[in-house]
This record gives structure tokens, C-alpha cells and sequence, in this order.
């Protein structure tokens, strides 16, 4: 064969194979039914779309219970001749009300009985008497919501403890008087073991309420 006869071989060959590629094209973009064609029709096929979120009510908050009281720090130092020890925990507020936990620790070597409500005598700043304030046996001319078994018997063997609470509210509402604030607290448990008293880290601000509720004695 000639040079010019393989020449024209040569293009007859690359026209065939451009025709090929020229239909190949041509049936990728006109199609209907494959992916490639839905790409072509639809330009948004390409486009990144966000994923819809489920979003759904919050659960609504359970009551929750606010504690009314708490166990005092571990106590130190030597027990006293008394064979118990009086300590304030941190207690609690909360619209108002007041509460706060008087624990007795038996720290003695002799099991003892205690019975019904402390008895209480308030202190000023001054150390004098509070006057114009009524220690109640139980809180429910405060509060329903404490809770008070009742005057029962409480036997503590050395190391086991019993706690009161104290109740309140902190109203004040009578110019003519000062508000009520107690310093201190003097306990008598009813042992005949003498009467101690205890000055309070979180003063009890009575205000003008005139009352201060008590629970009875319970094993804490």
C-alpha cells in the first residue's frame, strides 16, 4: 500500500471512532431511565440538602425533693462530760421558709433514752433571753410540708445519734419591734444531764413571726 493509501486508512478510522464517542454522549444525556440522566434533567439531584430534624416536647421537670436537712461535718474534739454532743447542720431555705437540723450524737459510753420534743430556750446577740417567740411542739402551724412522727421513744446506744429540726419563716412585718434574730440555742434534752448550748453558724432570723416549730426527737 502506498503512503498516501495508509494516510487516508488513518483518517477513515479516526471519523469511525469520533462517531462512536459522539453517540456515546448522546445516549447519556437524552436517556430517561438511569441515574446518569435524572443528574442531567434534575441540577438539583447534585445539590447538598440538609436532613431534617426530629424535634420533640421536652420532657416537663419531676418534682424534685428539696432536702430539709443534712448531716452535720464529722465531729472533733473530746466528748463532753455530758456524753453528748450538739452539732447545727447546714439546713435549708426556700421561699421564706426556714429550716435547719440540730443533731445529738451520743459520744458517751452509756446507752440513753431521749423522748418527744427538745426543749429550747433562745439567746440574743446580748446572750439574753429572746422574748415574743413561742417554741412549738410539731411545724404544721407553719408548714405542712415537714415531716413529724410524733413524740416517740429514742433509745442511742454510744456512737448513734437523733435529730430535731427547727422551722420558720422569716416574715417581717411589724416596724414597732426589731425582727427577731437568735444567736444562740440552749437544748434540753430531757436527760438531766445538763443543758448545752450551741452558737449557731446561720443565725435563726424569726423576723416579726413570733414562732419557732420543732420536730420530735428520730434516730437520723
Amino acid at each position: 500500500m502506498t503512503i498516501r493509501g495508509r494516510a487516508s486508512l488513518r483518517r477513515a478510522a479516526g471519523l469511525v471512532v469520533t462517531a462512536l464517542l459522539v453517540a456515546a454522549c448522546g445516549t447519556q444525556t437524552s436517556g430517561t431511565g438511569g441515574p446518569a440522566a435524572k443528574g442531567a434533567a434534575d441540577p438539583d439531584h447534585w445539590r447538598v440538602h440538609a436532613d431534617s430534624l426530629e424535634t420533640g416536647t421536652p420532657a416537663p421537670y419531676g418534682s424534685v425533693d428539696v432536702p430539709t436537712s443534712s448531716r452535720p461535718a464529722e465531729p472533733t474534739g473530746p466528748c463532753p462530760d455530758s456524753g453528748m454532743r450538739i452539732q447545727e447542720g447546714r439546713g435549708d431555705a426556700a421561699m421564706g421558709l426556714r429550716v435547719v437540723d440540730l443533731t445529738l450524737t451520743n459520744c458517751g459510753r452509756a446507752t440513753f433514752e431521749l423522748y418527744g420534743y427538745p426543749r429550747l430556750r433562745l439567746i440574743e446577740e446580748d446572750r439574753s433571753p429572746v422574748e415574743r417567740v413561742r417554741v412549738l411542739e410539731g411545724a404544721d402551724d407553719i408548714t405542712t410540708g415537714i415531716r413529724d412522727d410524733g413524740a416517740r421513744r429514742v433509745s442511742l446506744r454510744p456512737g448513734e445519734a437523733a435529730v430535731t429540726l427547727l422551722v420558720w419563716r422569716n416574715t417581717y412585718d411589724d416596724t414597732t419591734h426589731p425582727p427577731v434574730t437568735v444567736e444562740r440555742v440552749t437544748i434540753d434534752p430531757g436527760l438531766g444531764r445538763g443543758t448545752p448550748t450551741l452558737a449557731l453558724d446561720q443565725p435563726l432570723d424569726l423576723g416579726s413571726t413570733g414562732r419557732l416549730g420543732t420536730t420530735a426527737w428520730r434516730k437520723s
